[in-house]
């Protein structure tokens, strides 16, 4: 007898489990971060200007890392759309300025150019977007977008970039 009450009981419960979750409903799944395919004033905003780095003055860098950016005379020759020759390479940018820039989308690779960032699709060594660090404002820092023409001088084969 007992045996049954224990059945009854037993099954009254799962039958209340079973309805309870029939009814419920499923737990949302965590929305995605939102990431974004381009830079923005919070980008240029993670990094110090002006500060002192040894005997001199930095222009740009992030200055608790003790990690300042020096001209590459490549970063003069980036263009938004331009692929990138095959002997550049891409080069993760250093950990610090990945932890001081918001995420990026994951088909984009970050990468440093002396005090300019790109995002690179790796796939097609495409530039999709630069930023140049060493202007004085977030305006002036985001590259024009170039041209037609001038992607497809920087794109020419006999080019010897």
């Amino acid at each position: 007898m007992t045996l049954k009450i224990e059945l009854a009981a037993l099954g009254m419960t799962l039958a209340g489990a079973a309805g309870f979750f029939a009814v419920e409903q499923p737990l949302a799944a965590p929305a995605p971060l939102e990431r974004s395919q381009a830079f923005a004033a919070a980008d240029y905003d993670a990094f110090d200007r002006d500060f002192r780095h040894g005997r001199e003055v930095c222009a740009v860098g992030i200055e608790k890392d003790r990690l300042c950016f020096q001209y590459s005379p490549l970063e003069g020759q980036l263009l938004e759309g331009q692929a990138l020759a095959a002997h550049i390479p891409l080069l993760p940018a250093e950990f610090p300025i990945l932890v001081a820039t918001p995420a990026k989308s994951n088909d984009q690779q970050l990468v440093r150019f002396g005090r300019s960032l790109a995002l690179i699709d790796p796939e097609t060594r495409i530039v999709e977007d630069i930023i140049r660090l060493e202007q004085p404002s977030f305006a002036d820092a985001v590259a024009p977008r170039a041209t037609s023409q001038d992607v497809a001088l920087a794109n020419r084969p006999d080019r010897g970039a």
